[in-house]
């Protein structure tokens, strides 16, 4: 039986602030085929004390990463991706778990046409709130706003 780990303290959070950036840009491009951040973006974004990274697990390699933005009295989902050859085996799950010990909002943004995304998001206490008319671009594509009130 296949073991998930979800850590802020192993491998990755060892790493330098570039490693993990490479590490997070490689994930995004493998999912998206082109990353929709660019490398310079993943770096910033890990040096802002507002955000929090974490790293799921396939033995010792990172599969899959959760982004938070801490907002005011909120939290964003900036990010979350699993490398294609890992999608569908529960570890995107083990991310939104994290999410389950937080008590304030949460709100993200998802693609309309990403149906599994949006029915993990609902099985962890999401429900769609409005729709950002074409806020995704390559393709363009409308977002579906979702959000978890307090708990």
């Amino acid at each position: 039986m296949r073991r998930l780990i979800v850590t802020t303290t192993s491998s990755a959070s060892r790493l330098s602030s570039q490693e993990q950036a490479q590490l997070i840009y490689q994930i995004l491009s493998d999912v998206y085929d082109k990353s929709p951040w660019t490398l310079e973006q993943v770096v910033a974004d890990l040096a802002l004390d507002t955000t929090e990274y974490f790293y799921v697990y396939n033995q010792e390699e990172v599969v899959g990463f959760l982004a938070l933005q801490n907002l005011v009295g909120e939290i964003e989902v900036t990010n979350i991706a699993v490398l294609k050859a890992y999608q569908g085996r529960g570890y995107a799950s083990q991310l939104m778990k994290y999410l389950e010990e937080r008590s304030e909002p949460i709100f993200l943004e998802v693609r309309a046409s990403n149906q599994v995304a949006q029915a993990l998001y609902r099985k962890f206490g999401f429900e769609s709130l409005g729709i950002r008319k074409n806020y995704y671009h390559e393709p363009q594509e409308d977002a579906v706003i979702m959000r978890r009130e307090e708990i």
